[in-house]
């Protein structure tokens, strides 16, 4: 295994039409020390549902999702990501967007 870590920081906002190819393209990576750190920004659609079952389903721990309490915006999104990071480096990526 590999010894440097990435955390992938994604922070999700009603997202619900994009964030299969999102969640597809991360999975799909060959690198395996990799945590993914969802930051609900608390959208009104079905985004972090979503995730949260394509998580179980795919037994993909480390991945988790962090809840914010109310709607803060995208750099907040990521300063939560940061602060849950446990990773060597850190990719923030778009939730509407893939790698």
């Amino acid at each position: 295994m590999n010894s440097i870590k990435i955390s992938i920081i994604i922070p999700v906002y009603n997202v619900a039409p994009y964030i299969q190819v999102c969640l597809q393209s991360v999975k799909c990576q060959t690198y395996k020390n990799i945590e993914v750190i969802f930051v609900d920004d608390c959208g009104t659609d079905e985004s972090v549902s979503f995730i949260a079952d394509f998580i179980f389903r795919n037994n993909l721990a480390p991945w988790q999702i962090v809840h914010h309490s109310v709607n803060k915006g995208l750099s907040a999104a990521r300063n939560t990501g940061l602060r849950t990071a446990t990773g060597d480096y850190v990719y923030f990526l778009d939730s509407d967007d893939y790698i």
